[in-house]
């Protein structure tokens, strides 16, 4: 007769956890809904501030940026290139990420012995889940970030249970790939290293393919790691930058946020893995990913990481939490639940992506709350503004003007939207833009500034005219950029060379 004991013998499977069949058409169905939905609502308010500077690096292509490794930038540069220029083709790939996502967690619940109900469960706060949906919207770092940590974490999950070491080939070719992507992949690595090591599952660090899966990583993230090397560790400087701009409302915000990234039911589920996993025999096996959110939590909030960066350890722990529930939760409490996931999840959407028309979200306040739907707002707007202060100039001017603004969004967005409309590309000091220089403007030529400080402009130029100011009339645009000046500005004191060091900005 088979005991607890025997079945968590380090090497031996634990039979409660073995794995289920998958319910392959409702995951499916799931995963299908998302990426249409998505992909309905790509263009209702339109790109992502980050977009443009996601895309603009991809036209700078290098193995490194300064405030991300270069696999962004890269996917951008091809998902133009198949899918065209425009605000939809910039969804699509997200938008698949995003399914993906569904079906990873409800894979996982099966490998944790989940069935129908687990597995749909876990499968809809991938789909509903506030930062699930807002990174489905837009490709970011974090998309591909949360998806690195999960894969990772799903392969440690099924190591455990077969003891077969071999698996760290693949994990070591995620976290490669994951650290392409963001460096936070290390905060896994870091936080699933010690949960093992702090339970008997150690057993899967002492072997030779752990050392061959490190060797995988650091063979793919080489090429960022020379980059960084190359220009003086740029990321390090923008990191402690963000740092000192961000510490103070990052570490209040950063516990109640844990309660709200993946919704209510989300909530539920990870708060029921954590004490499953403290008390329960049978799932003492994978105490190492309660152990790892623990890290994991202690490591973000010492060193002011974003409250949504432990957001990518989550989707394990709901997956162990569905299971957990549908074994000992009554058939009433595990449909209120569903209801309870579902019915808060749609009424909480319109804070993560776009679902109201903008003039609601607007008036509701949500642009200022949740500053990624901010930062869809009204680009075409902005540029249009910046394009009739160049149409003010003499057209001699005209030719010639330069247009250098304070932040990337801004000058990315002049790329995109500014060629219909007579623009040049736009220079700015900000984080990569800054690394690919001024270009070679002509002498006396007029500067068209926008956001940049009076300070500056006055300091660099002896003739400066404020032309107009950013949200003035039309549609809402970005929080962020209302009431930025526009400056025409004419008289340059220094030559560029002179200009562009103290145009710097790492932040």
């Amino acid at each position: 007769m088979t005991t607890v004991e025997d079945r968590l013998r380090p090497g031996t499977p634990d039979a409660a956890l073995r794995p289920t069949p998958i319910a392959w058409p409702m995951i499916l169905a799931l995963a299908a809904s998302k990426v249409v939905f998505q992909l309905a609502t790509s263009d209702l308010y339109g790109a992502h501030r980050d977009e443009f500077y996601y895309l603009e690096s991809g036209y700078h292509l290098a193995f490194g940026y300064v405030d991300n490794p270069p696999l962004v930038p890269w996917i951008y540069r091809v998902e133009r290139a198949v899918f065209g220029h425009s605000v939809t083709s910039l969804a699509v790939v997200p938008a698949l990420l995003g399914g993906v996502f569904v079906v990873v967690g409800a894979l996982m619940a099966a490998d944790l012995g989940g069935g129908r109900a687990a597995q749909g469960l876990c499968a809809l706060v991938a789909w509903l889940g506030p930062l699930f949906l807002t990174t489905s919207h837009f490709l970011g770092t974090v998309s591909l970030d949360l998806l690195a940590w999960s894969l990772a974490s799903w392969l440690v999950i099924r190591m455990v249970r077969s003891g077969n070491t071999r698996g760290w080939l693949a994990i070591g070719a995620v976290c490669g790939v994951g650290l392409l992507n963001k460096d936070t992949v290390l905060f896994w690595v870091v936080a699933a290293g010690t949960g093992l090591l702090l339970t008997r599952e150690r057993r899967l660090l002492r072997s030779w393919w752990l050392v061959a899966g490190a060797a995988v990583a650091i063979v793919i993230a080489l090429p960022n790691l020379i980059w960084e090397a190359d220009h003086g560790w740029a990321t390090l400087v923008f990191l402690r930058h963000l740092q000192a701009e961000n510490s103070s409302s990052d570490l209040v915000q950063f516990v109640p946020v844990q309660l709200v990234l993946v919704a209510i039911g989300g909530t539920v589920l990870w708060i029921v893995a954590l004490v499953a996993l403290a008390r329960r025999p049978e799932w003492r096996s994978q105490l190492w990913l309660a152990y790892g959110y623990g890290v994991a939590f202690v490591l973000l909030l010492a060193l002011g990481g974003k409250a949504y960066y432990l957001g990518s350890w989550y989707l394990p722990l709901v997956a162990v939490g569905a299971v957990v529930v549908e074994r000992s939760w009554s058939r009433v409490k595990l449909r209120l639940l569903v209801i309870l996931t579902v019915v808060l999840g749609v009424l909480v959407a319109p804070y993560a992506t776009p679902v109201l028309p903008p003039g609601a979200a607007v008036a509701a306040h949500l642009d200022t709350q949740n500053h990624d739907l901010g930062g869809m707002l009204g680009w075409p707007h902005v540029v249009g503004q910046i394009a009739a202060v160049a149409d003010m100039l003499p057209p001699a001017a005209r030719r010639q003007v330069v247009v250098m603004t304070d932040n990337y969004s801004e000058a990315g967005a002049v790329d995109f939207f500014g060629r219909p409309l007579g623009l040049p590309s736009a220079i700015s000091g900000h984080n990569t833009f800054w690394l690919w220089g001024y270009g070679h403007p002509s002498p006396g030529v007029t500067v068209i500034a926008v956001g940049l400080p009076a300070s500056f402009v006055h300091r660099y130029w002896s003739s400066v005219r404020l032309a107009s100011t950013l949200g003035v009339g039309g549609p809402p645009i970005d929080p962020q950029e209302r009431g930025a000046p526009i400056w025409i500005c004419r008289g340059q004191r220094l030559p560029w060379a002179a200009i562009w060091p103290a145009a710097k900005h790492y932040g």
